[in-house]
């Protein structure tokens, strides 16, 4: 069995892009190296359930202690993902170390979507890093996830009667939770004044037990039941967690003047860490809310374990006010977990593999030739969704990531990455144009390639180094190409042919291909124009 190699920065994607156009000399050609940024980071928005589109083009909101520190690649202060992508730097003046890191939070609020948040611990100035945020649809609810939509009648911001709120079952949850806002409660705004109106609208998302949460399941920003920061964060090991949203007419509801009820039903196989035994009724877990200004999550008491009138076990919560909130126990450890790695191309050349999820981040190594091997992971006593990909420059395995249902203790999990049908080398190299102006930069930025007509969450990244990556295709496959860059998304489109061939017109990449058959390698050379006064 192999060891796991535990680095911070397993990922080799540098998201760096030229700040400005300023041409000196209007008749000279410049070529730019912007290598000089530092932390390079990609936050990747998608879609909760795998293989829907995630949120696309949405602004995003950056807090917590070093949130000064976080710039966009052109060192601005106004953060967009577009396309579901974000590429994120840290300032000049910042020197992020292990004893003393830079955080952050980034704060998602996508129309459909789920408030989520994603916390940022960095420690290097130089190893780029990639993160991967999972956002709840509404409308397509995730698997283990279950949601309600819905209005009810109040009087000037007061319930007349109780209000109760019941997320849906569904093929991958057969758990609900029921939010019922008590007979005269006055409903409340941020500043604790009434709201008012005549209607009540509620978004709601139950999260069942094993699955990736708003805030993360292992948060940095945790203040404990002293009120004192907890050093270190929390590794929750919990029993579900609903994000509540509510508005009245075009005002938020924030609190109310006496508690609401939450009741979450939970898996009864779960166990309760002071016994050791499944939990049981009339226990109590920890209740935890999350701060949807600040990103901080906050122990909030104790919710109680009673049963409902089904008869199933639930977490009761008192709460009185609005946010994601959660049932859980502190995890006091970790765990090992096996995952072998299968693969069956015929030319097994050595390959890294990223691996990443609530535990942090590593890599897996792979000699040349070697077909399978087997790896233990530590991680949380729970499951969690665990991404693993290639990382491999060139090679001729499946580049797409995979989203693994796994991480519970002494278990296993397989992943196969299978051989691509008729493959082609492929490097490409991409640069910015000024328009009108003679000056050109190598792009430093990631730019993913999709089989047109797949889900995005089935791209391959390509590392683009000054405007240079690798990869590898399948012949006869049409591909979109994609690069979000500071708010904005630059588009083409190319089938991939063993012959030369100029890239389609009607996108912002233009260029050439050139095919060495005796390399069977496909060589794109591309220029993406922008206005850049």
């Amino acid at each position: 069995m192999k060891t796991l190699k535990n680095i911070a920065a397993a990922f080799a994607l540098i998201i760096i892009l030229f700040g400005g156009c300023k041409n000196p000399a209007e008749d000279v050609e410049i070529v730019i190296n912007t290598d000089i940024f530092k932390s390079p980071m990609l936050i990747q928005f998608m879609n909760a359930k795998k293989g829907s589109e995630g949120p696309k083009d949405f602004n995003v909101e950056i807090i917590g202690p070093n949130a000064n520190l976080v710039v966009t690649t052109t060192g601005g202060k106004v953060f967009k993902a577009t396309s579901g992508l974000l590429n994120l730097l840290l300032d000049r003046t910042a020197n992020p170390t292990p004893a003393s890191p830079v955080k952050f939070t980034v704060v998602v609020n996508a129309a459909g979507f789920a408030p989520t948040f994603q916390d940022v611990v960095i420690t290097s100035a130089k190893d780029p890093r990639i993160f991967r945020v999972l956002v709840a649809e509404y409308a397509n609810p995730a698997a283990n996830t279950g949601v309600i939509l819905a209005t009810k009648p109040t009087s000037n911001g007061t319930a007349t009667t109780d209000l109760t709120f019941t997320t849906a079952t569904n093929a991958g949850m057969v758990d609900k939770a029921d939010i019922t806002v008590p007979s005269g409660t006055v409903l409340l705004d941020g500043s604790g004044q009434p709201v008012g109106g005549s209607l009540l609208e509620a978004r709601i998302v139950h999260y069942g037990r094993n699955t990736n949460v708003p805030g993360g399941l292992a948060p940095s920003n945790v203040i404990g039941a002293n009120g004192q920061p907890i050093v270190g964060g929390v590794k929750f090991n919990y029993a579900g967690a609903v994000s509540i949203d509510m508005f009245a007419g075009t005002k938020e509801v924030k609190g109310f003047s006496k508690p609401i009820t939450v009741d979450m039903e939970i898996n009864s196989s779960m166990t309760n860490p002071t016994t050791m035994q499944p939990i049981k009724e009339n226990e109590t877990i920890p209740q935890w809310s999350l701060n949807n200004q600040t990103g901080q999550w906050k122990s909030e008491g104790n919710a109680i374990i009673v049963k409902n009138t089904a008869g199933k076990l639930v977490a009761r919560l008192q709460i009185t006010h609005l946010s994601t909130w959660n049932a859980a126990f502190e995890e006091s450890g970790t765990c090992k977990t096996k995952i072998t790695i299968n693969r069956s191309a015929a030319e097994l050349l050595p390959e890294f593999f990223d691996i990443y999820g609530p535990f942090g981040s590593s890599v897996l190594f792979m000699e040349k030739g070697e077909k399978t091997a087997t790896f233990e992971v530590s991680v949380n006593s729970m499951a969690a969704n665990i991404f693993i990909y290639s990382n491999s420059s060139i090679n001729y395995i499946n580049l797409n990531h995979r989203v693994l249902y796994s991480g519970v203790c002494d278990q296993s999990t397989t992943v196969t990455f299978t051989e691509i049908p008729d493959p082609v080398a492929v490097d490409v190299n991409v640069k910015f144009k000024c328009k009108g102006k003679d000056l050109l930069t190598g792009i430093n930025a990631f730019i993913t390639i999709t089989p047109l007509g797949s889900p995005s969450d089935e791209a391959k990244v390509y590392n683009l180094v000054n405007g240079y990556g690798k990869g590898s295709i399948v012949n006869g496959v049409t591909y979109k190409i994609l690069a979000a860059v500071d708010g904005k998304t630059y588009t083409s489109q190319f089938t991939a042919n063993k012959t030369d061939f100029i890239l389609p017109s009607g996108f912002d990449l233009t260029g050439t291909a050139r095919y060495f058959s005796l390399l069977n390698q496909l060589s794109i050379e591309g220029v993406v124009t922008k206005d850049c006064n």
